[in-house]
């Protein structure tokens, strides 16, 4: 992976981190966008093969640290059961966070 690939994998990763100590039960994000804005931001130019890699490790990551039950991603909309009830949350990706 490139290197500017892995610092914009590692940023998202930190900012998942950041908003998971606000304390909510999930962390909501278009994460496509969000990743297209971090390379603009940087000045990096990509192409659909990296965008897709930084895609898979961002993900890879999150399941990592957060339990791949507890990362939704593939989908505009997810339903999932939070406490006893089913929700449904209108993002690309989800993470659930067991405070």
């Amino acid at each position: 992976m490139k290197k500017e690939l892995v610092q914009v994998v590692e940023s998202y990763i930190d900012w998942i981190h950041i908003q998971s100590e606000d304390g909510g039960t999930f962390i909501g994000d278009d994460y496509i966008d969000s990743i297209e804005d971090m390379f603009q931001e940087a000045g990096i130019s990509y192409n659909q093969d990296d965008l897709t890699q930084t895609m898979q490790e961002i993900v890879h990551s999150l399941s990592k640290k957060y339990g791949s039950n507890n990362v939704f991603y593939g989908s505009p909309e997810h339903t999932i059961l939070i406490g006893n009830r089913y929700v449904t949350i209108y993002n690309q990706l989800i993470v659930l966070i067991n405070h």
